[in-house]
């Protein structure tokens, strides 16, 4: 019979392991790279990933896949269902996220659209857009924020934003109506999307 050999003095285990109960991960297996490592390179994911050190590239992930950022990135990040959470930098990219995105380290990017929630809690630069934006107490940065349902900003954050809300799409037989902008800094109340029908004045 053969023994199953463990790993010498300097060798790297590559197993995925299985990760304790969290706000993202649950029972998933992660995906981990280490603090002082440093890859150059995109890189796709099927399971939940935990980046503790640096990658310069896009990161992608498929299904409900989560994104750990708590080392550095500069690329851009993608989930079709999962979440994004950035506890370290993330810079010269966007994050397109399927579920929900929270931001409690540093972003320097393009945009964010997230599907879910969008909470920030650290730096941000940039545009956001999100069915519901919380800005949290700790929060500071500029940028463009786009909301639908719901925003809120808790005393003590600094920013310098532009607030706008989407209005949702209103859907015909034909066609869908264009996507109406709102700057809040002259709200207007009761405001209607239309749209008509082929026939209809």
């Amino acid at each position: 019979m053969f023994k199953k050999r463990e790993p010498e003095m300097g060798e790297i285990k590559m197993n995925s392991y299985e990760r304790p109960s969290t706000e993202f991960a649950g029972t998933q297996k992660v995906n981990t790279i280490l603090k002082g490592s440093k890859l150059t390179g995109d890189i796709n994911i099927t399971c939940d990933m935990e980046l503790s050190g640096e990658v310069e590239g896009n990161i992608t992930s498929e299904k409900n896949s989560n994104i750990i950022i708590k080392g550095s990135c500069r690329g851009n990040l993608r989930t079709k269902e999962g979440n994004v959470n950035i506890e370290g930098s993330l810079s010269d990219g966007d994050v397109i996220s399927g579920g929900d995105v929270k931001i409690t380290g540093k972003f320097n990017g393009g945009k964010i659209e997230a599907k879910g929630k969008i909470y920030v809690n650290g730096e941000f630069s940039g545009r956001m857009e999100s069915s519901d934006i919380e800005i949290g107490p700790n929060a500071s940065g500029k940028g463009e924020l786009f909301y639908r349902e719901s925003i809120s900003i808790s005393k003590g954050a600094k920013i310098d934003a532009q607030i706008s809300q989407l209005q949702e799409e209103v859907r015909t037989a034909k066609k869908p109506a264009e996507m109406k902008v709102v700057n809040l800094e002259h709200p207007v109340k009761d405001i209607k999307v239309q749209a008509n029908q082929k026939g209809q004045a």
